[in-house]
């Protein structure tokens, strides 16, 4: 079983802050953690019902990687999502709480700004970007209400206990993987497209969810490939 983080980055509102901490007690969330929030956590606990000691206790990290440290998997939230931007194609929250039973560990989803939304940086700091479906004339839901749908699904997929079809291999190997990837990507001598090569695998090798003999045997491949450009056998 898999464990919750839920990460807000620079929430703006003590309102949606408020029930937020409400809704990481509805879905039983272990960890609450708060990236330079701009909104007053004082100010948000008169929104938080019974849900205040949740939002005292909630973890402030001051940047996102710092928020990441630790997790078997990261996924961003969006409401912008685009087949042909390898950092936006998105999985949605059912295929979620799918991807995250086979992981195991700690699964942290991440929030952005009201405002704002997450940066294209911030984004490519996750594993995978997740985008709940909604009409096209209007795909920009309130943040409190995409935290419920995505935290729901988690819980369901936590509460119905439903064995994953396949374990997914851990980041250690698929880091490793992605390493030899970077340096044989890094030869045909194009940064930009080696970039989007690598974060395309990353987000290939969870949605699939790769497991452990796949990325190894990967990952041999890849490395012999790297020396043999690199012209040491």
């Amino acid at each position: 079983m898999f464990r919750v983080r839920l990460v807000l980055v620079g929430v703006e509102g003590e309102v949606n802050l408020g029930y937020i901490a409400r809704l990481a007690d509805n879905f039983d969330v272990d960890e609450l953690v708060l990236v330079k929030p701009s909104a007053s956590v004082e100010g948000a606990l008169r929104f938080a019902a019974k849900a205040k000691a949740r939002l005292e206790g909630a973890l402030v990290a001051s940047t996102l990687r710092e928020a990441l440290e630790g997790a078997s998997l990261s996924a961003c939230t969006s409401a912008v999502a685009r087949e042909d931007d390898v950092a936006r194609v998105p999985a949605d929250p059912r295929e979620l709480a799918s991807i995250a039973l086979a992981a195991g560990g700690t699964v942290a989803v991440v929030f952005g700004r009201e405002s704002t939304g997450l940066t294209r940086e911030e984004i490519a700091e996750c594993d995978l970007l997740v985008t709940i479906p909604a009409s096209e004339g209007y795909p920009t839901l309130n943040l409190s209400n995409a935290v419920a749908i995505v935290l729901y699904e988690l819980f369901r997929a936590r509460r119905l206990r439903e064995a994953p079809p396949r374990r997914m291999a851990g980041r250690g190997r698929v880091e490793l993987l992605l390493r030899y990837a970077s340096q044989l990507a890094s030869s045909a001598g194009d940064p930009v497209r080696a970039w989007q090569a690598v974060e395309a695998l990353r987000r290939i090798l969870y949605r699939a969810v790769a497991t452990e003999v796949e990325v190894e045997r990967l990952a041999y491949l890849l490395s012999r490939a790297a020396r043999r450009v690199a012209g040491r056998g």
